[in-house]
């Protein structure tokens, strides 16, 4: 039985432009319908979500809080697809994408992502990465962008990976120190450094899956 590599896909395989600016674009649609400035404010909050429901409960005061949320992130995922099909060569970080491609007879490879399961086949076909994965576990549509909840469901249903390669999440390398599975920050774009192994560029990516123990 092949061992798992487990990833993100923001960061990594494509670059974080498309949900950095889909995430602004978000709250600057929300001022204009509102005309409420204050929402300008949960951009930068780590918590931001927060400002969703508030949002959607101004848009949306008729409707559950489960569809409320299935209209945020609905809106959130056409703005990262829009911009993934028009940037698809500029987003997509080919040289990684295809040595991960190379080494899938070895392993098996698992997108462990908030992205939502409505979205994630198109998005990964609009960065020319359809059958790229053996293994998906994405967001429920109606579930809040919540990592840990999604990497608790990886784990259940297919164990530890033998590595996970992450993005700028720190709750995923939290849950990844709590059930002692070996993770790396991905920081190929420079961004600011977390207390967990980094992996600046390709050759350190190769050089950590070199480091992963036969059988």
């Amino acid at each position: 039985m092949k061992k798992i590599i487990a990833t993100t896909l923001s960061g990594l395989f494509i670059k974080t432009a498309p949900w950095k600016e889909a995430h602004r674009l978000w709250f600057e649609r929300i001022v204009e319908q509102t005309g409420d400035e204050s929402f300008r404010q949960w951009v930068a909050k780590t918590d931001y979500f927060d400002g969703v429901n508030l949002a959607m409960a101004r848009m949306m005061p008729d409707a559950s809080k489960e569809e409320r949320v299935r209209e945020a992130r609905r809106m959130f995922m056409q703005q990262v697809l829009g911009y993934i099909k028009e940037n698809r060569e500029s987003v997509v970080n080919r040289d990684v994408a295809e040595f991960f491609r190379g080494i899938r007879q070895k392993y098996a490879l698992a997108l462990v992502t908030t992205n939502t399961r409505d979205f994630i086949d198109e998005i990964l076909s609009a960065a020319g990465l359809s059958d790229f994965f053996d293994i998906i576990e994405a967001s429920p549509s109606s579930e809040e962008d919540d990592k840990v909840a999604v990497f608790e469901r990886f784990v259940e249903k297919n164990g530890k990976p033998a590595v996970y390669f992450g993005g700028e999440r720190k709750d995923s390398y939290d849950f990844c120190r709590q059930k002692n599975i070996f993770c790396i920050f991905a920081n190929l774009e420079g961004a600011k450094e977390m207390s967990v192994r980094t992996a600046h560029n390709l050759d350190e990516i190769k050089e950590i899956i070199q480091q992963i123990p036969e059988g």
